[in-house]
């Protein structure tokens, strides 16, 4: 089970969740065997040591502008203050306007970009974008 995982639900059905989890206070070596799709992710995650990182936040289109993002995002923040953690981050891709909207409507600056290494996976983004705000 996920120690640091919640979920919003609406009328009894998972709406949406957010994932996190304390990002090491100092970043590690990218392992020369990580598959080069993760290569830039971890990149980003270790600009941002000791945040409260925010590996996943999602939302299903049907309830998409209900403040269950928001409301998420609030709870990490509480969390992540509970824990003594004084930044929070999270890595978007550049496609998801409506969560990057959100993110800067929150408070969460941008602070690096890399790109996007598609490989075999289909995706539509080009870059992976770092947020971080300051609690």
């Amino acid at each position: 089970m996920a120690r640091n995982a919640w979920l919003a639900e609406v009328d009894g059905q998972v709406a949406a969740c957010l994932l996190g989890y304390p990002a090491a206070l100092e970043p590690e070596p990218i392992d020369p065997d990580t598959p080069p799709i993760f290569v830039p992710l971890l990149e980003l995650e270790g600009l941002a040591p000791g945040s409260w990182y925010l590996n996943v936040l999602a939302t299903y289109p049907q309830f998409r502008g209900q403040g269950l993002g928001s409301a998420l995002l609030a709870n990490a923040e509480a969390v992540a203050r509970a824990t003594g953690r004084q930044t929070i981050s999270l890595i978007a891709e550049d496609t998801h306007l409506d969560a990057l909207r959100l993110y800067r409507a929150k408070g969460f600056a941008e602070i690096a970009r890399r790109p996007v290494e598609k490989g075999d996976w289909q995706v539509d983004a080009s870059e992976w974008i770092l947020f971080v705000k300051a609690l």
